[in-house]
């Protein structure tokens, strides 16, 4: 094989593998090391795909032939294979594709779709509607209600807000401030956003437990968007009329944004799934959900932390980690004086830390009154 399409294949997406008629590989893309196991100089470990090659070799298949293979992992993919006849020399050049994932992104773009229609053409139709009664000559204005407009178009509004700003976040550069961020602060800032979420489904929330001093670094506006999408879905998912323990800690260079939900269950099927908008087998109820859960968890990666969903024996907790200490990404030398509050900030936190260490430990977990 020459070197010039070794650099052509080298460039390709799908998996290429230049095989000689016993079986044996000549040479594999990184794409075909990824989808299917093979060697330098040695046959297929693929017995199936072993098998295929030289079956081929010895002419008992016609070229082109397409198979379907399965990756091996836990969770395996199916991959579509094609062998046909190298374009130089005698021997055999095996085209491997992802078809699941094919499918996935298929079927990601349907659930976009019927997500759009479902969520949001009731809104523009109601709103459009609306508008024209407003223009139409007499006195049609009086038969609309200015709270029924601002209803329809506060609907609409966040619907196409969410949408914003997913593709928002996952553009290069969304998120660069590196502001000092009192998290206790932002906490009670997202729970206002949700306050007629919480009214509306009759949940409470009760601070089992506020470290005040804990602080992070960031985007304050990103972070409070993240954390009131995370406080959302924890609302949307907790039964009506439920209570809801929120704790926020600092322990070390962590900080932890906990709530727990008791007596829920969440199956690992809907955990795994919990973060992917628009997934296979959705649903538009889920879909909207999942864009706010999506859109937290990637603003907190960014920010250098974690959002996972714990099952607990009689609850489920939904948790938010970040870094406490400086900020992960610094473009210049830090000033004395952001030095010196980083170094304050961070020997608050091991202070708290070793007080908790050396407390007793309680007895029963005490909880605070409803928050507002």
């Amino acid at each position: 094989m020459n070197d010039a399409f070794r650099l052509l294949f080298d460039q390709v997406k799908s998996g290429v593998v230049w095989v000689q008629r016993n079986g044996n590989v000549r040479y594999a893309n990184k794409a075909a090391v990824q989808l299917t196991p093979c060697m330098l100089g040695r046959a297929f470990l693929d017995p199936m795909v072993d098998r295929t090659i030289r079956s081929a070799g010895q002419g008992l298949l016609q070229l082109p032939f397409q198979f379907e293979i399965r990756t091996d992992e836990i969770h395996p993919d199916t991959v579509r294979a094609v062998l046909l006849p190298a374009p130089v020399g005698n021997d055999l050049m095996l085209v491997l594709n992802n078809v699941s994932e094919e499918r996935w992104y298929t079927q990601a773009l349907e659930n976009l779709i019927r997500y759009i229609e479902a969520e949001m053409a009731k809104p523009i139709e109601l709103l459009v509607g609306d508008l024209q009664a407003m223009e139409a000559p007499g006195g049609a204005l009086h038969r609309v209600s200015d709270s029924r407009l601002a209803v329809n178009a506060h609907d609409l509004s966040k619907k196409l807000g969410k949408l914003s700003d997913l593709v928002k976040v996952f553009g290069s550069g969304a998120i660069q401030r590196d502001d000092r961020i009192e998290m206790a602060g932002l906490v009670r800032a997202a729970l206002k956003i949700v306050s007629a979420m919480l009214l509306d489904r009759n949940v409470t929330v009760t601070l089992a437990e506020m470290h005040e001093e804990v602080t992070v670094y960031g985007s304050p506006e990103w972070l409070t968007r993240a954390v009131a999408e995370y406080l959302e879905h924890v609302v949307q998912t907790a039964r009506r009329g439920s209570v809801v323990e929120l704790s926020l800690t600092g322990t070390g260079t962590r900080a932890m944004l906990r709530t727990r939900n008791r007596g829920l269950f969440v199956s690992n099927h809907d955990r795994r799934s919990a973060f992917v908008p628009f997934g296979v087998g959705d649903g538009t109820g889920q879909a909207q959900e999942r864009i706010g859960m999506a859109l937290a968890r990637y603003v907190v990666e960014q920010h250098g932390g974690s959002v996972r969903i714990e099952d607990e024996f009689e609850s489920v907790d939904f948790v938010i980690e970040l870094p406490a200490g400086a900020p992960a990404s610094q473009d210049g030398q830090l000033s004395v004086e952001q030095a010196q509050r980083y170094a304050r900030d961070m020997a608050q936190l091991m202070a708290r830390s070793a007080q908790r260490r050396a407390a007793p430990p309680k007895t029963a977990a005490g909880g605070t009154g409803p928050a507002s």
